[in-house]
């Protein structure tokens, strides 16, 4: 079973942020709210959370001498609320902090630097995926929708039977089938992002089964980790 870490984890809940943004100015930025929405998550409560977010906002007006535009303000505010939402419905039991997280660029790709307590990691990630490889993107869609359809039986099965997996197990599950639903956000952006470029009646019907496969996964990953949450 692959080991995720921390990093991955976060690269996978930042990329349908910057998925086919141009500007890379624009991505680095991005990059730099995903990971403050991230770390104020780890927050226990609400009034903590919020009272960070004024934080961040104030720090970010004494930085810029010009008043912010109307309706500045509550948009990023609002933005990171969705965030901290987010990283606690992906991953809840996440609770690394990350002290750096940045992108450059290196030729086509874009190369995530992630800091966390693990040590510094370097992801690549592409950001404008390219169209033609739709049918690609479908075969895998497939082998996730036969492959989480079958856990789906077998962990209820395993689960009815005491002892069949120990906790480090469990956990290793738990984290694989989380990433699993961050990576279904990105897909899902890059289907609707191409569904939008693509006029050929073939294509939209291509997508718009991919999408559909989509939200099976996506209810059988969700059935997946109630069974494992209740073990």
């Amino acid at each position: 079973m692959k080991q995720y870490t921390a990093a991955s984890c976060f690269s996978t809940f930042l990329l349908p942020y910057v998925l086919f943004e141009d500007v890379l100015e624009t991505r680095k930025t991005k990059v730099k709210v995903c990971s403050l929405g991230r770390n104020i998550s780890l927050f226990p409560d609400i009034a903590q959370r919020e009272e960070q977010i004024d934080m961040v906002w104030k720090t970010i007006e004494a930085a810029n001498q010009e008043s912010p535009p109307p309706g500045l303000q509550q948009g990023f505010k609002e933005e990171l609320r969705k965030l901290t939402a987010k990283k606690q419905d992906l991953f809840p039991w996440l609770i690394a902090t990350i002290p750096r997280a940045e992108l450059s660029q290196k030729g086509t790709r874009d190369v995530l630097t992630i800091e966390t307590t693990e040590g510094v990691e370097k992801i690549q990630i592409v950001t404008h995926p390219d169209p033609m490889g739709l049918p690609r993107i479908i075969d895998i869609l497939r082998e996730i929708q036969k492959n989480t359809k079958k856990q789906v039986l077998l962990m209820e099965r395993a689960m009815g039977t005491k002892g069949v997996f120990n906790d480090l197990e469990i956990a290793k599950m738990t984290t694989t089938f989380c990433v699993q639903r961050a990576d279904l956000i990105g897909y899902h952006r890059m289907l609707t992002v191409w569904r939008e470029t693509q006029s050929a009646p073939s294509v939209m019907r291509v997508i718009g089964h991919g999408l559909e496969v989509l939200n099976e996964i996506e209810a059988n990953t969700k059935k997946v980790l109630k069974t494992l949450v209740k073990s």
